[in-house]
């Protein structure tokens, strides 16, 4: 978001001074941010008066209309003929817009082209056009510098790290050093040594503070080399399942049986499977993590591993029994038909023997074929 934001911080107040009205057309084509997409049956678009105009009911927007009519008419004017203005009386007259002088209708097409739109308005839309941008976009970056700044005025008001040795109070840290350092010193001398040390409060005190520094220090390192193995970790278990998953190219549906059919893993299965173990979500979080910790997603999880392969190569073996008994029997229609073209009476009818299908490599293939 660029610095000169600054000069449109109005954008978030209402302007205090009525717009006033401008006499520039607005470029129909433009994408405005502020308006509404083009005109449907479920989105009426706006009109420059403010009111929405729908379809028409009548379909008086024929497609023989002239250019002027289908003007007029998308600047919700539904019936061009019967333009409504008041009398002298009070009352309504009904004119067609071809029967009015030639000022009187370049008045009403400057009034339709005329844009509501005052200078500072025209100004926020461009602002959000150049910087590509849109009015939440810039309520959020208020947002943020106002919490920016007011921590940089505030800096106590900022979040502190915490760091564990802070619990510890001056005496407690002092004792606790003394015997890490000195593991022989009994809790006798480690309270004399306390003792000896607090005579002379002020050099007590900065001693302290120097080992509540050196401590948090201690801290920062440990944290940051476990992040270091954390990556180093993740890392190594993204390698892992990478090579593992490069070498998962078909499913055996009977480890048992040497001639067991298999389904093999497409490319967009495994970019589909890497996925779901692999990429995180804005809080850190995979699909596999939330699964682990969903109890209906972890029994079809058990589900899968104990019982689905068996399932899968059930459902194979009945279909291969179907797709034989299917072929046995078309065998014996074909034989009976044999027959009859043996005979001279007339007839011949030819039978094409069915090509067999392929055995299925995927479960897609595999559910195809049914169905």
């Amino acid at each position: 978001m660029p610095d000169d934001l600054n000069q449109f911080r109005g954008l978030l107040d209402d302007p205090v001074e009525e717009p006033e009205v401008i006499e520039e057309p607005v470029d129909p084509t433009d994408e405005i941010p502020l308006i509404p997409d083009q005109p449907s049956d479920d989105n009426p678009s706006v009109t420059d008066d403010g009111e929405q105009s729908k379809p028409d009911e009548n379909n008086n927007s024929g497609e023989d209309d002239d250019v002027l009519t289908s003007y007029l008419k998308s600047r919700g004017i539904k019936d061009p003929t019967k333009l409504q203005f008041e009398n002298d009386e009070g009352g309504i007259d009904e004119r067609d817009f071809n029967s009015l002088s030639k000022d009187e209708q370049l008045t009403i097409l400057k009034e339709l082209a005329s844009s509501e739109y005052t200078d500072y308005e025209k100004d926020v839309i461009n602002y959000l056009r150049v910087n590509n941008t849109d009015l939440q976009g810039v309520i959020n970056y208020f947002q943020n510098k106002a919490i920016e700044d007011y921590l940089a005025q505030n800096p106590e008001a900022a979040h502190q790290k915490s760091y564990s040795i802070d619990d510890y109070s001056d005496d407690e840290l002092y004792i606790a050093d003394l015997a890490a350092r000195f593991p022989d010193f009994t809790e006798d001398e480690l309270n004399a040594k306390l003792e000896s040390a607090k005579m002379n409060e002020d050099v007590f005190k900065k001693e302290v503070d120097s080992l509540r520094t050196f401590y948090k220090g201690e801290e920062d390192r440990q944290a940051e080399a476990a992040k270091q193995k954390e990556q180093e970790d993740y890392q190594n278990l993204q390698n892992t399942l990478l090579n593992t998953l490069n070498g998962f190219n078909e499913v055996v549906l009977d480890a048992t049986d040497p001639q067991s059919d298999s389904l093999e893993i497409e490319d967009t299965d495994k970019q589909a499977m890497l996925q779901y173990l692999l990429e995180q979500d804005k809080d850190g979080q995979s699909q596999f993590d939330k699964d682990l910790s969903d109890p209906a997603a972890l029994i079809e999880i058990a589900w899968l591993r104990t019982q689905g392969r068996n399932t899968i190569s059930g459902l194979t073996q009945y279909w291969k029994k179907e797709l034989a008994d299917t072929r046995k029997e078309l065998a014996n229609v074909k034989k009976q038909l044999e027959k009859y073209q043996n005979k001279d009476n007339g007839a011949n009818v030819v039978v094409k023997p069915r090509a067999p299908k392929e055995k299925p490599k995927t479960v897609n293939e595999l559910w195809d074929m049914y169905n």
